[in-house]
Formats: structure tokens, sequence, C-alpha cells
């Protein structure tokens, strides 16, 4: 007996590849569309982690601090400031400071010479975002700034890292 496979005509490479299209096409349509829906939660969570980091280099981050108790201790405790590196004014943030675009453009940082340029940087931004930590009455008595925490005695001002 003769081995006669009967072709399905469901069974083309044609069929195949519109199912492999359709499959990623509606893939790609459901992490798209959750990619934009969380996005809120998303940029939340980031602002989050940033005030548990500066709460923590602070040295008032407390273990299980939930997520509303770290952020009205933040608001309670932390000031963030723009500081100008040309005039040494401090000014009000917005929240809104982005280093990189800082350190992207010409208007915005110096070029570092050889000898000022330890670390290999290249360049400087001409202002940093810092936090001034106050104590309960509204007082400074520490900054942050990157790693560095820096803890003020009378008008001298010390830091760690």
């Amino acid at each position: 007996m003769a081995n006669n496979k009967i072709k399905n005509p469901k069974d083309s490479s044609g069929r195949t590849f519109l199912v492999v299209f359709i499959l990623c096409l509606v893939c790609s349509v459901v992490v798209s569309g959750a990619a934009v829906g969380l996005k809120s939660k998303q940029q939340a969570q980031i602002l989050l982690d940033k005030q548990r980091n500066i709460l923590d280099v602070a040295g008032l981050l407390k273990p299980k601090m939930s997520a509303e108790e770290i952020q009205s201790l933040y608001n309670t405790r932390m000031s963030a400031k723009i500081l100008d590196f040309n005039t040494t004014e401090i000014s009000n943030s917005n929240g809104n400071f982005d280093l990189n675009s800082q350190l992207r453009n010409d208007e915005t940082r110096i070029a570092l010479s050889p000898e000022q340029d330890v670390a290999k940087i290249r360049y400087r931004a001409n202002s940093a975002e810092i936090y001034l930590v106050n104590d309960d009455n509204g007082k400074t008595i520490a900054l942050v700034t990157g790693l560095w925490f820096w803890f003020m005695v009378g008008n001298v001002c010390f830091y760690r890292c």
C-alpha cells in the first residue's frame, strides 16, 4: 500500500505566518497597553525610591516603613533645593532637576582642566540638587548631596559618606 499523505489546505506556510503575525500583533498591543497604563505607577515608584534613598542617607529611614510614612517624613523633614556653583545661590527646586540634561548642555556645564579632573569625568554641571534635613522645629541640621551626608555643628559643616 502506498503511503500517500493527503495535504490539508489549512497547513500552508502562508497560514502559519499569518497566525504568527496575528499572535505577535496581539502580544505587542497588550505589552504596549500595560506600559502606558502603568506609567504613572512607575513614576510614583521611582519618586518613592528616590525619597527612600535620601531619607536613608540622612539617617531618618526606619526598617519596614510604609510608602505613606516615607512620603510624610520626606515632606516634613526634607527640603529640595538647587545649588548654583557659580553664584553659590540656593533656590527652591521644582522637582524636575535632571543632572544628565545639565551635563549634556554646553550652557549648563563647564569643562574641567586635567588638574581639576582627577576622576576623568571631563565636565561638571553648574548646578546640583541638594536636600536640606530639618529638625522638628524646621531648623536645618544637615545637608544631603548625592552620596554625601553633611551635618552641621553650629556654623561648621562636616561630611561623611
